[in-house]
């Protein structure tokens, strides 16, 4: 169960089957099936239910048709009221921490950790790969409270007591990741770490470099396209430009970078661009446009801060028009990186027919 979803609405809700060996969407009967019968409790209760709350709801009825072996939840936002944070869980997992939903789960990165500390439950271990030192403190300071076993990605103060081929296993070597951006070792190196923790579950950890090697997540560093080299993601905020940045100037090779950026009201544009744009000797053009959202920030707007940096700039008024725009710019050995918003992601697939 992941959020949002790029395309479809059933991107949230998967089944990994054995005989397909790939993710099998929700079927269209199946949320509107189990959405009559949820919305018959919903009325019958009186509450107000948010959206993410219904279709967490959903998500729970699909898996407890389905009986699978495992369910992985991802919380929607923050963690100690996140709609998903019902559940006991058999490990609990919390990825590196930025700060995102400001006005929601606090101003600071430690009062986000904590909001996040949310998940952890009496007994359950902690897979942790927060990379602040503060935020990192809040967390193992929570898993004492709740007497849960912490288990810390990368840190080599942190007592890990996972299996040793695990641990191993957890540090990458040798493998190849199939998802671009450093960032992404470190999200790889907790889950694998995470099947080692899990007590009584047997997982055939011969298997895990293969599945390294082959998942697949669409909008986020995903190549669309060579000669040029067209690449989409979804950085939406501050922290993910930065990852964004890295990962243009390390992962990829190409001679000069046209980028098209299209990135909502309510984040901070400022940020978001200088991180892409300031001292960026390779940026040839850069294209801004919107989303199809009434959310998106206007591109004129974008245009006054993008000025700042004095880069060949222009703007579109769409999605395909920057996308034409920038195959008429572009040379075969250039680099199109298309990004500002999971909007613009969910776009460019839609309009280039990307799985």
């Amino acid at each position: 169960y992941t959020s949002p979803h790029l395309i479809r609405f059933n991107e949230r809700i998967t089944i990994n089957e054995t005989a397909s060996l790939s993710d099998v969407q929700i079927s269209d009967e199946d949320v509107s099936r189990l959405t009559g019968q949820i919305a018959g409790h919903i009325e019958s209760s009186g509450l107000e239910i948010t959206y993410f709350e219904a279709t967490t709801a959903l998500a729970f009825a699909y898996f407890a048709e389905k009986s699978p072996d495992f369910v992985i939840l991802e919380a929607g936002l923050g963690g100690r009221l996140d709609a998903t944070n019902v559940i006991i869980p058999q490990v609990s997992i919390i990825t590196n921490i930025s700060l995102e939903h400001t006005a929601i789960l606090g101003n600071t990165i430690k009062k986000i950790a904590m909001e996040k500390a949310g998940i952890i439950k009496q007994g359950v271990p902690v897979v942790c790969g927060v990379m602040d030192g503060k935020a990192l403190s809040t967390i193992k300071n929570a898993a004492k409270e709740k007497q849960a076993p912490f288990y810390a990605v990368n840190h080599a103060d942190e007592q890990i007591s996972a299996p040793a081929e695990y641990q191993q296993i957890a540090e990458l070597s040798d493998i190849h990741l199939s998802l671009h951006g450093a960032h992404q070792l470190q999200n790889a190196a907790c889950a694998v770490l995470a099947t080692g923790v899990l007590e009584g579950v047997n997982i055939n950890r011969e298997k895990i470099p293969d599945a390294l090697s082959s998942t697949h997540w669409p909008g986020r560093l995903q190549i669309i396209g060579q000669k040029p080299l067209m690449v989409v993601d979804g950085a939406h905020n501050p922290a993910g430009t930065m990852v964004l940045r890295q990962a243009i100037d390390e992962c990829f090779t190409y001679s000069n970078l046209i980028l098209i950026l299209g990135i909502l009201d309510d984040k901070d544009q400022r940020a978001m661009m200088r991180n892409l744009i300031a001292d960026n000797q390779r940026l040839k053009l850069l294209i801004l446009t919107k989303p199809k959202t009434s959310r998106a920030f206007a591109p004129d707007k974008l245009l006054k801060e993008a000025n700042k940096y004095r880069v060949p700039t222009i703007t579109c008024e769409d999605i395909p028009e920057a996308i034409t725009q920038s195959m008429k710019a572009a040379n075969d050995n250039d680099m199109i990186c298309i990004a500002g918003s999971l909007y613009v992601a969910a776009e460019v697939l839609l309009t280039l027919q990307q799985p």
